[in-house]
């Protein structure tokens, strides 16, 4: 398995300068965040690239947010620099290179890791039919609006339109009404616009959910 293969600039071996100072004094639980947050910055690597490993849920975005906030907190706890913490998580990606089976030894930080990362970074949650139709046309008019109607406003507005012709087939499949389901899909935009919701949703629910039906395209 190729974990290693993917490293940002963050995780390559430290300066030298900073390899050859002395070692802060962390506490464990320190030591475990850092850890966990190198552990986390490998698999979100390796998940960006296709290679979803066993264990481990998506972590594009909690994983960063987890990353980002532990090393705030040992800079402000431990009276560190950035350019320490770096360091530190620099030393723990270094030790999981060096294990006899860095697979296995990446594997074995998955529960534990987790556990502290559901403590911390609240699981996505996972948005309905309605919520993903909102979701990817309030993404298509950012887009828009960056870009105009570029290739990838134009896919993006197409996901939206799919996923709300879904939503609305869904609804009346139980009986009810498209008008129902139109307001569903308003009413979910309305609340993600008002408390900017749209980053607690596992948007790559909404993605699957998208895909083309077996035999058909867009």
């Amino acid at each position: 398995m190729r974990i290693f293969a993917l490293l940002p600039a963050l995780f390559l071996a430290a300066s030298p300068v900073l390899a050859q100072s002395p070692a802060p004094a962390l506490s464990e639980a320190q030591h475990a965040d850092l850890r966990c947050s190198a552990a986390f910055a490998i698999v979100a690597m390796e998940q960006a690239g296709g290679n979803a490993l066993p264990g481990w849920p998506p972590l594009a975005l909690r994983g960063k947010t987890f990353f980002a906030d532990t090393g705030e907190r040992v800079m402000r706890e431990a009276g560190l620099t950035r350019e320490a913490v770096r360091t530190q998580i620099a030393g723990q990606v270094q030790a999981l290179q060096a294990a006899p089976d860095p697979d296995a030894a990446l594997a074995a930080l998955a529960g534990p890791c987790v556990a502290r990362l559901d403590a911390t970074v609240p699981p996505l949650k996972v948005p309905s039919l309605a919520q993903c139709a909102a979701i990817l046309d309030l993404a298509y008019e950012e887009i828009h609006a960056r870009e105009g109607m570029s290739a990838a406003a134009r896919d993006m507005k197409t996901l939206a339109m799919v996923l709300a012709d879904r939503a609305r087939k869904d609804v009346t499949g139980k009986g009810g009404s498209t008008v129902a389901a139109d307001r569903a899909i308003a009413e979910a935009r309305a609340a993600m616009e008002a408390d900017g919701a749209i980053d607690q949703f596992d948007i790559a629910r909404c993605y699957e959910l998208a895909k083309p039906d077996e035999k058909t395209h867009y």
